[in-house]
């Protein structure tokens, strides 16, 4: 499976980019895969094949794979993952498994902060996968729709106005800025301690239900090793 997604992932890269999807679901259509098999995010989970319709690549340098799996379970959901090849998702699994220590620290002390890390899987040189979290958008995306344009970064309004749109009763938005505060407060508190750089409101995220997440922690200036350094 994952040398077809690799050659597959080239050739998206070198098209032009208002024919990469087009060129993707052609070839994932041509793609043979075994009938049943399972992704390296989750060995518990068993895929049959791939729902070419909802599969699309996005608009990063690298141009990952947003992939969609049928579930082998009749019950279950699709399994939604992002495929990259090209980037180096060592760093990325290395900040997933620190957010996690700090989390199970924070709960043992009955502090629940919410956070959200996200499964990222290092397959082999410069390629992987990660978990998408879904309903959610990037901060960029909400202010931009929700502020009234690239201003609306300025603003305090357009987080509100996406959680009162996603949580239409009071008790649902209620709790929805509960989990943006808690969340905020723990990334806030992760990425400092971490030495986290190159954040920007592209690389933070937040879920309909007020979950407020950090994503992308590639290798910068300003990222781990500098600060362990």
């Amino acid at each position: 499976v994952e040398q077809s997604l690799i050659a597959i992932a080239r050739a998206v890269q070198r098209e032009k980019k208002s024919e990469r999807i087009a060129l993707l679901r052609q070839k994932l259509s041509e793609t043979e895969l075994p009938p049943r098999f399972q992704l390296p995010l989750d060995p518990r989970i068993e895929c049959t094949g791939l729902v070419v319709s909802k599969c699309r690549c996005m608009d990063s340098k690298k141009v990952p794979l947003w992939l969609v799996f049928s579930n082998a379970d009749p019950q279950g959901t699709d399994v939604t993952v992002m495929f990259k090849c090209g980037d180096d998702l060592r760093q990325d699994a290395l900040t997933m498994q620190l957010i996690r220590s700090m989390e199970r620290k924070w709960e043992a002390e009955d502090l629940d902060l919410r956070l959200s890390p996200y499964g990222v899987v290092a397959t082999g040189d410069e390629v992987g996968f990660i978990e998408i979290v879904l309903n959610s958008n990037t901060t960029a995306n909400i202010t931009k729709e929700y502020g009234g344009g690239a201003s609306g970064a300025f603003a305090k309004e357009p987080m509100a106005h996406y959680l009162r749109e996603h949580n239409k009763s009071e008790r649902e938005y209620a709790a929805a800025v509960e989990n943006f505060a808690h969340s905020l407060a723990g990334y806030c508190v992760a990425t400092y301690v971490l030495g986290i750089g190159d954040r920007h409101n592209d690389n933070v995220m937040l879920s309909k239900n007020g979950h407020l997440f950090h994503i992308d922690f590639g290798a910068t200036p300003h990222t781990l090793p500098h600060a362990w350094s």
